[in-house]
């Protein structure tokens, strides 16, 4: 018999039902009593979907689904698997694409979600599915409350492209009233094809519904017996009726039908407990017989006395072609729910009213022991699905039963042709059930990583801890965050008015909320830290009952393309998958434990001793290390991560006595823990062998067997149930390792001497640490999500190049974990068997995690990872990923690229110089094959192995680029100090350039002095010259500059100083040009050019200052002065100067009168002698003296001054 609820080999895959993305869901909202032929009756709309301020009421309607299932297309390849569900208190039909993977050529994923909202309300089973054979579309048929019978045949493209659905709603969508509805309640809607409908009515009646092309409606004909008792003496007036949706129906309403696989009957199970067939040609009925099989009498007493409940969904699935015991030509498998017994029909005759049908399964109950298997009295079967085999050896069977609120799947395999007996057994003893899996509201209560389960400090981060649990990827839906949010701020009037709790990112919102709850309930300071704990736990508390309705079980389909099943929930798609070893090992920890013969389909599953030895450890192993105190757990577990992120010179056996000294671990372990322990091991802890531990830590491995498929590419559900299955895998892998290590640490400490002769504890250890390793690694890859989406297929690339011309960043409103975003676009490079079935997803996620190791050594995968990271520019991750890295030259490089890029700059010049010698002349060294990111650009690859100065040159763009111009310094005088005399003189001109560029910007004048004069370049050094000049006067250093002995370019140096002469514009406020190049030429000993450009000055101050005719200011006198004093330190015959000076036009009003262009033809070299100035300086100081005396002219005239 079963026991504890049967054994557990699948479990559940939930995925959240979420748009692709803002904009990918299209609404169609069709009238009320409008004719489709009208141009634009049904609107069409593009929508984004807004969670925020959104209340329980409207999560309810647009995410809480009362209805929904699951639809596989047959005849064309993509989409073919198509989701619907029920939504808004039954108005509105959401359909979408979970297909998960198409072909790799398409150019175009189906993932958009097509919403159409109905005028009234859907009736319950009465939305309905078929394929087209002549176009590429879905038909899908709705009838409404209003007897309304809706078709829309949406083309593929409706799913992929939004332009597709702009059409005339008339080409595909249409409204229908059939007379055969008329006066009567639809009850059950069946799709043949897109041109044959099955409706059930409440009267017992089954209409059949042909498409008529020709006149472009509905007809067919109704099937319905006057009289349904068995010998005709109860009429239709008289039959009991029973109670659905506020209306009475006859309980010979057939509550299931469909057409025999010979397209000759109708074949149907009515309320009244019977199947029953017709004959389509005739009209007449066929073979009718109680769903149990009983006689005339017991069926006629059974019609009267029992009637099965109308809103039971799955009575009946029909088998085609398969012979077996009998002859039949098909089967029909029914359930009764007066019993919850099955019964496989044989059909040979389906005329035959006596002997048309037959029990293939005589003489057995054919009954799932739902009471043991959900320990309940009380329970109804909501679904089931028959896969046959041949000659129905190896069938299969799976269903859905619910007790209450709760729901679950269970499968059996059996064979039709066993005996009575043995088959009876077999439905007894062999079923195995479904694991809800780590989603379901328990399963988060047991999550280590959940706060409200353990008993925080309050000097702990709570908000932090919270903020990782709630928010970690595929966890909770934004939609439930947001609306737990709204609920937890209503009522708070500071909240409300709070800036920081409406305004940022739902992380930041959440968090300042919660704060300001907490400051507002409890004002008092030293309670704050308790009452932020309690306003999490509250908010925790509406997220999980939100949570909770997201996971009511709405119906069971099998995809019998793929042999897969799958679960559809209110707010979750739920792919059933096969447990792998080590998950059949925890699940079924205590029928392993126990000393009891294991049932057929577990023994089948660890099939040697050696495996239910290897699963008694795991299990032993994992309930030791649960007794043991959290902290203890959690001091093994930090400190073996501290271990392994560290290199440190000590033997493992050091190694693991650290680990275990500092974690305290034996001092815990009590004398019943290790009882406990021997009684699950089966044996003593001492006896335990080297190869058992490492054949457990192998379990944990994955057998590369099969082809890769290379034709495809992941779609959005694919890559979803993937990383979803991947994180739970981590997570088991991550929870086994730490139990053997746990149980390792202790037989190493305390059994020491004691143990088994071929005991190593160090190379079990090792192997440990390799695997713990990897784990950690790729745990980080998946609980991680970056902000710079990467392609995982052709479509995907599509997508995201229209995202960013829409949004105009790269930074794209998309959720990707960095483990889909690196490892997405490989995903069908794992070696996957054939046939995997339900174990698809379970082999694929092993394999995918493995494949990242398969290639590589630990090194090289995580410094690929980070150029991964540094090229998506996703800096903060890779400084929090940097401490994976190992201590490696390329490394080294990768981490200078991120503190450069994080602006730590004195790190990132460190991090460049430790590998410069083997990155620029190591033989082993190809950043080709290292650089597998592309973070170094083809042009750039060439700086490496080819001499420290090209390296240097590399690091030298990269500094620039950041603008920290005093390493791009530094770096250059690396490079130059690296060149040899034959080097290349163009590169050794580019780091001089750069050099003097990167001196200018940090005021290195003696640094960009020195690069400039070994500059061999003449025009360059020119350039370079006048740039320095005019640097170092901006930044008043002239003292320095006139320092510089400028050797082979002082007539350069006085050639540029006399052009910025020139082009001085303002003499009182623009740089002193002209004392500049005055004291250059003094330290020069040209004491005439020096007077000359005073005399320069003196000209074009008389005529542009407007300060001479101020008796105070003397600047004209003291260059007088300079000028008289610069030319009497020559001798007498070189006293003097050459100047050019204005000549004197008289124009017809007197005066100056200069045209356009004329100022330098007016210009008159002359000779200016010492005599000349001093005379000139004695007019200047007569000037001011009569000035200041009051004696001046009031009109200028051509002789000069006229004194009063």
């Amino acid at each position: 018999m079963v026991q504890n609820g049967g054994t557990c080999l699948y479990k559940e895959a939930r995925l959240n039902i979420e748009p692709a993305y803002p904009g990918s869901t299209i609404v169609f909202s069709i009238p009320t009593h409008a004719p489709f032929g009208v141009r634009g009756t049904v609107k069409r709309s593009l929508i984004t979907e807004h969670y925020a301020d959104k209340d329980e009421e409207a999560f309810t309607r647009r995410h809480l689904a009362t209805d929904g299932s699951m639809y596989f297309r047959q005849h064309h390849a993509y989409p073919r698997s198509f989701l619907w569900r029920v939504l808004d208190n039954r108005k509105m039909l959401e359909i979408q694409s979970t297909d998960l993977d198409h072909d790799f050529a398409d150019k175009f994923e189906a993932n958009l979600t097509l919403l159409f909202q109905f005028p009234a309300e859907i009736r319950p089973f009465c939305v309905a599915f078929a394929e087209p054979a002549d176009r590429d579309a879905l038909s899908v048929f709705v009838i409404t409350t209003n007897n309304e019978l809706y078709t829309m045949t949406l083309h593929r493209d409706f799913f992929s492209t939004p332009a597709a659905s702009e059409q005339e709603p008339e080409t595909w969508c249409k409204r229908f009233e059939p007379a055969l509805f008329s006066g009567r309640i639809p009850y059950r809607l069946v799709a043949e094809s897109p041109e044959e409908l099955l409706v059930t009515l409440d009267d017992g009646a089954i209409c059949r519904l042909i498409w008529d092309k020709a006149n472009n409606t509905w007809d067919g004909a109704r099937y319905q017996q006057s009289n349904w008792s068995v010998r005709g003496l109860l009429s239709w007036k008289a039959q009991p009726t029973v109670r659905f949706e506020n209306a009475d129906f006859a309980v010979s309403a057939a509550a299931a039908v469909a057409i025999s696989p010979n397209k000759q009957h109708i074949l149907s199970v009515c309320l009244d407990h019977s199947i029953r067939a017709w004959n389509i040609a005739s009209g007449k009925p066929g073979a009718h017989v109680d769903l149990l099989g009983a006689d005339d009498f017991a069926l006629e007493k059974s019609q009267a006395s029992y009637s099965i409940g109308p809103s039971q969904s799955m009575l009946m699935t029909v088998v085609d072609g398969l012979g077996g015991p009998g002859g039949a030509e098909y089967h029909i498998v029914t359930y009764s729910p007066k019993q919850h017994q099955f019964k496989f029909w044989g059909v040979r005759d389906a005329d035959d009213q006596d002997h048309g049908f037959y029990d293939a399964a005589q003489d057995s109950e054919l009954i799932p022991p739902i009471d043991e298997l959900m320990n309940t009295t009380v329970w109804t079967l909501e679904e089931f699905h028959v896969i046959p085999g041949p000659g129905w050896r190896g069938s299969e069977i799976w269903i859905r039963a619910r007790s209450g609120p709760s729901s679950k799947v269970y499968s059996l395999k059996f064979d039709l042709t066993d005996f009575a007996d043995q088959r009876t057994q077999t439905w007894k003893s062999d079923w195995v059930s479904v694991d809800s899996g780590p989603l379901t509201v328990e399963a988060l209560k047991m999550n280590p990583a959940n706060p409200s389960e353990r008993e925080l400090e309050p000097d702990e981060e709570v908000s932090d801890q919270w903020i990782d649990f709630l928010f970690y990827p595929g966890r909770f839906t934004i939609a439930t965050l947001e609306t737990a949010l709204l609920i937890c701020k209503r009522g708070s009037e500071r909240v409300r008015s709070s800036r920081s709790s409406n305004r940022g990112s739902l992380k930041e919102r959440l968090s300042a909320t919660i704060v300001t709850l907490a400051v507002e309930h409890s004002p008092q300071t030293e309670d704050l830290s308790k009452a932020i704990i309690a306003e999490w736990q509250a908010y925790w508390s509406l997220v999980k009952d939100l949570h909770k309705r997201r996971g009511e079980s709405l119906s069971l389909v099998y995809d019998r393309a793929t042999d897969r099943p799958w679960l559809v929930l209110s707010d979750h798609l739920s792919a059933i998958r096969n447990c792998s070893e080590s998950e059949v090992t925890t699940l079924n920890a205590a029928a392993i434990s126990s000393q009891r013969v294991l049932s057929k389909p577990l023994r089948q599953t660890l099939d040697t001793s050696e495996s239910r030895d290897v699963a008694r450890l795991l299990n032993a192993a994992a309930s030791f290390r649960q007794r043991l105190p959290s902290f203890v757990q959690q001091q093994v577990q930090r400190h073996m991560e501290m271990d392994l992120l560290q290199s440190r010179n000590i033997t493992i056996l050091d190694r693991m006595e650290w680990i275990e000294v500092n974690s305290e671990l034996s001092q815990h372990v009590t004398d019943e823990d290790v009882t406990v322990l021997v009684e699950e091991l089966g044996m003593e802890v001492k006896d335990l062998g080297t190869e058992t531990f490492l054949r457990a830590i192998k379990k944990l491995d994955y057998e590369h067997d099969g082809r890769p498929q290379s034709r495809k590419q992941i779609a959005r559900y694919g890559l979803s149930a993937l990383s979803s299955v991947s994180k739970e895998t981590l997570e088991n892998d991550h929870n086994a390792l730490l139990d053997l290590l746990v149980l390792l640490l202790f037989m190493f400490i305390e059994l020491e001497g004691e143990t088994h002769d071929e005991w190593d504890a160090s190379e079990v250890f090792a192997e440990l640490l390799l695997r713990y390793k990897d784990c950690m690694v790729v745990s980080w890859l998946a609980r991680t999500v970056w902000a710079h989406q990467s392609m995982t297929g052709q479509a995907s690339e599509q997508l995201y190049r229209m995202l960013g011309e829409t949004y105009k960043t790269q930074k794209l409103p998309i959720s990707q974990t960095v483990l889909e975003g690196i490892y997405g676009l490989r995903a069908f490079e794992v070696l996957l068997p054939k046939d995997t079935k339900a174990g698809l997803l379970t082999h694929w996620s092993r394999g995918w995690l493995s494949f990242i190791f398969r290639e590589h050594d630990f090194e090289n995968v995580v410094e690929d990872i980070m150029g991964f990271l540094l090229a998506q520019q996703e800096y903060d991750l890779a400084m929090d990923f940097s401490k994976f890295l190992p201590e490696g030259h390329w490394a080294s490089y990768l981490k200078g690229r991120m503190h450069l890029a994080l602006g730590e700059s004195a790190l990132a010049s460190l991090c460049f110089q430790k590998p410069a010698y083997t990155m620029a002349l190591g033989p082993m060294f190809d950043v080709a094959e290292e650089d597998t990111a592309g973070l170094v650009s083809e042009v750039e690859r060439n700086s490496f192995s080819e001499g420290l100065a090209r390296y240097y040159s590399h690091v030298i763009g990269l500094f620039e680029k950041a603008k920290a111009y005093s390493y791009v310094a530094d770096f250059a005088k690396l490079g130059l100090r690296c060149l040899m005399g034959q080097e290349d003189e163009e590169l050794k001109t580019d780091l001089l350039q750069r050099l003097f560029t990167a001196s200018i910007q940090t005021a290195r004048f003696h640094d960009a002095y020195s690069a400039l004069i070994r500059h061999s370049d003449t025009a360059l050094k020119t350039s370079d010259l006048q740039t320095l000049i005019t640097t170092m006067v901006t930044a008043s250093q002239t003292p320095t500059l006139l320092t510089f002995p400028f050797v082979g370019l002082s007539d350069a140096v006085d050639t540029i100083l006399t052009s910025l002469c020139q082009k001085t514009l303002n003499l009182a406020s623009g740089p002193p040009y002209h004392q500049i190049l005055y004291s250059f030429r003094i330290s020069r000993n040209n004491f005439r050019g020096a007077a000359s450009i005073l005399h320069e000055r003196l000209q074009r101050l008389k005529t542009t200052s407007s300060k001479i005719h101020d008796p105070a200011d003397e600047s004209l006198a003291q260059i007088y002065l300079m000028i008289i004093n610069t030319l009497s330190a020559v001798s007498k015959e070189d006293a003097y100067i050459l100047a050019e000076q204005r000549m004197e036009s008289s124009g017809a009003g007197g005066g100056l009168n200069w045209g356009i262009g004329q100022g330098k033809k007016l210009l008159k070299r002359q000779i200016v002698t010492l005599d000349t100035l001093r005379k000139e300086y004695q007019e200047e100081l007569d000037r001011v003296a009569a000035i200041e005396s009051g004696q001046f002219p009031f009109v200028e005239t051509e002789d000069g001054m006229d004194i009063l």
